[in-house]
């Protein structure tokens, strides 16, 4: 039951949900700047709405930085796995996976649609995909850098030669 509540605790205190519950937000409560917005990407359909591709390609990055977060070159020893907090590392890290994979959907999803006629819908799947994947992306990056720091700060010293 903890581990339930760790999942659901990691999963709607982040920013990836802030993103969603944000994107949702503005397209119930300011449609028309989406609909205003939807019409300028209409405009450079054929360039922009390519950007939804974005998010399917920071998954792919995603997973290589959650890999390398989780199973770090230095750790020879298993340190990290043998952490008593690794799991709820490892929880977060999936969690954010999950919700890359969630905007990469909205991502590809928001291609499906007809650019040339604006509407609310299109731009706030689009904007919220590629900003929410960004996050994702970002978190995930900053938390592989925190593990390699604390790696390289509490690695023994290299004996001199």
């Amino acid at each position: 039951m903890k581990r339930l509540w760790t999942i659901f605790r990691t999963a709607v205190i982040s920013l990836e949900c802030l993103i969603l519950l944000g994107g949702w937000a503005v397209f119930v409560f300011w449609p028309a700047w989406l609909v205003w917005l939807s019409g300028a990407i209409g405009q450079q359909a054929e360039v922009l709405k390519y950007g939804g591709l974005l998010p399917a390609g920071l998954v792919v990055y995603d997973s290589k930085v959650l890999k390398a977060m989780l199973l770090p070159k230095a750790d020879k020893r298993a340190i990290l796995q043998g952490w008593g907090r690794y799991w709820d590392l490892k929880c977060s890290g999936t969690v954010g996976l999950v919700y890359g994979v969630v905007f990469a959907l909205g991502g590809v999803a928001s291609l499906l649609f007809d650019w040339k006629t604006p509407s609310a819908y299109q731009s706030g799947l689009l904007v919220t995909s590629v900003s929410g994947a960004l996050a994702t992306s970002a978190t995930l990056y900053f938390a592989s850098i925190r593990v390699e720091e604390m790696f390289r700060t509490h690695a023994p010293p290299k004996a001199s030669e």
